[in-house]
C-alpha cells in the first residue's frame, strides 16, 4: 500500500520530467530579419518588449556583439545595474552562459539597451551562437525565444 509521501514524491518526480517541455511551450513567437549589408540579424517578436540584434563579422562566421533593446520604460539606476545577461537552453538550465554587458540609458524614452561584446565575454559568445544553432528554444535576457530559423538566417549573411 502506498503512503502519502510516496505518492507526493512520485508526483514531483514526474513533474520534473514534464516541466521543461511545458516551459518550452510558453515561447513567444519570433522571427529573424537578416540585414546582410550590416552583418546583422534582428529578432521580431510578438510582444515587442525586447529586440535582440546579433552582430557578426566574417559574413556570419563570428558573433561579435549582441544588443538587447528593452522597449519597456525603466529607471536609469536599473539600467546602470544591468551587468549580466543569462542565456540557456530551457531543456538544460545547468548549461547556462552568462554574458557581461555594458548599458546605455535613453532619458527621453526611459529605455535601456545592453551590449554584450565578444571582447568582454571570451568564448561565451561562441557558446550563445551554438545554443541558437543547435537548440530548439533559448532563454536569453529573460525571454524564451524559438531558435527556429536562426541557422538559416546566419547562412543568409
Amino acid at each position: 500500500m502506498l503512503n502519502r509521501t510516496t505518492v507526493i514524491s512520485t508526483l514531483l518526480l514526474s513533474l520534473s520530467f514534464v516541466a521543461p517541455a511545458a516551459f518550452a511551450g510558453t515561447t513567444q513567437h519570433n522571427s529573424y530579419q537578416v540585414l546582410p549589408a550590416k552583418n546583422e540579424i534582428v529578432t521580431k517578436t510578438d510582444f515587442g518588449n525586447q529586440t535582440y540584434i546579433f552582430h557578426f563579422t566574417g559574413n556570419g562566421q563570428r558573433l561579435s556583439r549582441i544588443d538587447f533593446l528593452d522597449h519597456m520604460e525603466t529607471q536609469a539606476t536599473a539600467c546602470k545595474n544591468w551587468l549580466y545577461v543569462p542565456a540557456f537552453s530551457n531543456l538544460n538550465v545547468a548549461d547556462e552562459v552568462v554574458l557581461r554587458v555594458s548599458t546605455n540609458y535613453n532619458p527621453s524614452t526611459h529605455n535601456c539597451t545592453a551590449h554584450a561584446y565578444a571582447g568582454n565575454n571570451g568564448g561565451n559568445m561562441d557558446r550563445v551562437l551554438t545554443l541558437f544553432q543547435k537548440k530548439e528554444y533559448v532563454d536569453i535576457a529573460g525571454f524564451n525565444l524559438s531558435a527556429h530559423g536562426f541557422t538559416s538566417a546566419v547562412e543568409e549573411l
